[in-house]
């Protein structure tokens, strides 16, 4: 866990902040609830992280990082769902 918050720190807080829940207005989807735009559980997480979204600005990993790097840093964004912050953007996708 402590890679993939490493990785989430370095590469992810721009577009989903520290907490993983955004903010308001943010550009990334909060990641700290149970709704999902892409699917949820760890192989969408995964998917989403290696190869993006491209068409809402979500960029492809896999150029940058290992597949272990990805797996590591998919599963500390899993294991942040339930945290939900104070602040945190508004509730998109489906459960």
């Amino acid at each position: 866990m402590a890679n993939g918050k490493e990785k989430y720190d370095a590469l992810c807080i721009a577009c989903h902040a520290a907490s993983g829940g955004s903010v308001p207005g943010g550009v990334g989807p909060n990641l700290t609830d149970e709704y999902c735009l892409h699917g949820g559980g760890i192989k969408n997480i995964f998917k989403t992280s290696k190869y993006g979204i491209p068409g809402k600005g979500m960029i492809s990993w896999e150029d940058e990082l290992t597949e272990i790097q990805i797996e590591e840093e998919s599963s500390y964004i899993g294991a942040l769902e339930g945290s939900n912050t104070a602040n945190e953007k508004e509730p998109q996708g489906d459960v």
